[in-house]
């Protein structure tokens, strides 16, 4: 019996020792911007939101956890049919976020200068989810980290209806830019 509670004594050091060890920092979005970049054969449409919603996770020594989500009605392009049509398009009722959940490699704070990482994530769009790997660019800001990113989404694989002008569709391939700020949270 005292060689069970011996055990459990010692399970119990060991397990807060490591916690102790690898303290987590929590990162949230401050502010910043997402554009979506549509190509038609006649222009392109760029549609932006500041209603950004994020957390990063920093976990020391461990990976850290990712989540960014943007209302999809907040995407303005400077036309409001447009917006109205986009929203319906993406069934924005049903799914009323874009989202973006992903694992960076460890990263060790503060940062040095920036950084290029390799964003192993999953992007939902309309319902449809699709697993890419999203470059990110971190840089330290004042007593934050500024993350940029570009990829690209294909609409048909979020079975999106691509929209139409003069009977042509626009491009499957649309761009998502992310520029954001995060701040450590208390």
């Amino acid at each position: 019996m005292r060689a069970r509670i011996a055990v459990a004594a010692t399970v119990v050091c060991v397990c807060a020792a490591l916690a102790q060890q690898t303290p987590v920092s929590l990162y949230g979005v401050k502010e910043g911007a997402i554009t979506y970049t549509l190509v038609h054969k006649l222009h392109e449409v760029h549609g932006t939101s500041r209603k950004l919603e994020g957390l990063a996770k920093i976990q020391s020594g461990g990976p850290t956890l990712v989540q960014v989500r943007v209302p999809v009605a907040s995407f303005d392009s400077g036309n409001s049919n447009r917006d109205s049509h986009m929203r319906e398009a993406t069934h924005e009722a049903a799914h009323p976020y874009v989202e973006v959940k992903g694992t960076l490699p460890s990263l060790q704070l503060p940062l040095s200068g920036p950084t290029q990482l390799p964003l192993e994530a999953r992007v939902e769009l309309n319902g449809e989810s699709e697993r890419q790997t999203i470059l990110v660019t971190l840089t330290p800001e004042g007593s934050g980290i500024r993350a940029k990113f570009s990829f690209p989404v294909s609409l048909d694989a979020h079975k999106v209806e691509r929209p139409e002008l003069l009977l042509v569709k626009v491009d499957d391939k649309m761009t998502i830019e992310g520029n954001l700020l995060f701040e450590a949270r208390q």
